[in-house]
């Protein structure tokens, strides 16, 4: 049996790597920066109305207008991931409120077409529109090399079920090499659908008061993230 990055080509994807003292400065203030911005817009906002009750009555509210309006909450998932926004609770808050109405089946296979809508446009734009621009402006100092199928295929699943990188940079990373649009929904869908089965099921459990499937769901994405880890370890002993 092939290890997952047999037959990938020298990749030259990346530039130089940076001294491990301005690799870990980066990562502090990748980490740092946002959890500062976080925090102070909290605080500015729980200043402006410091009472429970109203954003209790603030969510009741919101939940209130999505339960009405489900496909706002569909538009929500199938845009707002691909500019940037965390894919995690948007699913955990998809599952609150739709798996109620429709069932968690439903729940999910809508929350799926959702994603898979997000990471083809997404995608597209890339490989489309955007790479001429990508290239010769943002990516200017890397070298992308070309890949066969088969090797953008096992790269693309690298990249998938790597930790720490945000959803909308893979899919334009995969849309920016070039990938086939066949090889990057093989290597795309199945794991992400996956995820949000988890999330979507998770949420949904725990509004209802479903302990035992809420705790299935957290067991679900504890064994994806393990199993996900676990495959990125092999490919870079293989690698290395």
């Amino acid at each position: 049996m092939l290890p997952l990055m047999q037959n990938v080509p020298n990749l030259g994807i990346m530039p130089n790597k940076p001294e491990p003292s301005k690799r870990l400065i980066r990562l502090l203030l990748l980490l740092l920066v946002p959890a500062m911005i976080s925090a102070t817009a909290v605080y500015y906002t729980w200043s402006a109305h410091p009472d429970l009750e109203y954003w209790k009555t603030l969510v009741s509210n919101g939940y209130t207008y999505l339960e009405a309006h489900p496909i706002l909450l569909v538009v929500v998932l199938a845009t707002l991931p691909g500019i940037g926004c965390p894919l995690s609770p948007l699913l955990i808050i998809f599952g609150i409120v739709m798996g109620p109405r429709f069932g968690l089946p439903a729940t999910c296979a809508m929350g799926i077409a959702a994603t898979s809508f997000c990471s083809i446009w997404t995608y597209a734009l890339a490989s489309g529109p955007l790479r001429v621009f990508l290239k010769t402006h943002l990516l200017k100092k890397w070298d992308i090399p070309e890949f066969s199928d088969s090797s953008a295929l096992r790269l693309g699943i690298i990249i998938r079920i790597t930790p720490g990188i945000p959803y909308p940079v893979q899919n334009v990373a995969l849309g920016v090499m070039g990938m086939r649009f066949k090889t990057y929904l093989l290597a795309s869908l199945p794991a992400q659908s996956l995820y949000t089965i988890g999330f979507i099921v998770t949420g949904g459990a725990l509004f209802e008061g479903r302990a035992g499937l809420a705790i299935t769901g957290v067991l679900f994405l504890i064994v994806i993230i393990l199993v996900t880890r676990m495959l990125n370890n092999r490919s870079i002993s293989h690698v290395g």
